[in-house]
């Protein structure tokens, strides 16, 4: 349960900060407009809703580990490129895949936190989702502090390691 509460702390905190920073990210690092800018949130939420209808249909028939594993591989994939990429398109691109890629990932941590054979399953929920909510909480606010000493483009190593690692905890799931 500790480590899918650990998993769980990771993805939210890299979901908190999609949430409150991607704009931003993309005004710092490209220059652009903020309504252009507000794309960035725009890409990343709509991808992620449209990930959370289709993730149950997906998990039903590769399963949950795998939801876990590659959802957050393609995370990765999305938040590298939002890193690197000088052109709006292709950092729109890279935010769409990370919320796309984190979609799936978290309610399967919830799904599996509330199938342990031990506890009861409202008691495990509560200390995953607990965890999970302090990662969604804490990570803007970690990501600011980083961005003060260097750059907001920088600081987006946080998530991109959370989703890496929960990539390689995937397994934690069964």
């Amino acid at each position: 349960m500790i480590l899918l509460g650990g998993v769980a702390f990771g993805l939210m905190l890299s979901e908190g900060v999609a949430n409150d920073w991607s704009a931003l990210q993309v005004k710092e690092h490209l220059g652009a407009a903020d309504s252009v800018a507000a794309l960035a949130f725009g890409a990343f939420s709509a991808t992620m809703t449209l990930g959370r209808f289709v993730a149950d249909r997906i998990s039903a028939r590769i399963g949950g580990v795998a939801v876990v594993r590659y959802g957050t591989l393609v995370a990765g994939s999305g938040m590298a490129l939002v890193m690197v990429s000088p052109w709006l398109p292709l950092t729109l691109a890279g935010w769409a895949l990370f919320g796309l890629g984190l979609s799936g990932a978290v309610p399967q941590i919830f799904t599996a936190a509330g199938n342990i054979a031990t506890g009861t399953p409202g008691k495990n929920m509560s200390r995953v989702v607990g965890l999970g909510y302090i990662g969604f909480l804490a990570g803007p606010a970690t990501i600011g502090w980083i961005s003060e000493v260097s750059s907001l483009t920088v600081a987006m190593v946080v998530p991109l390691v959370c989703v890496l690692v929960a990539a390689a905890l995937a397994p934690a799931l069964k």
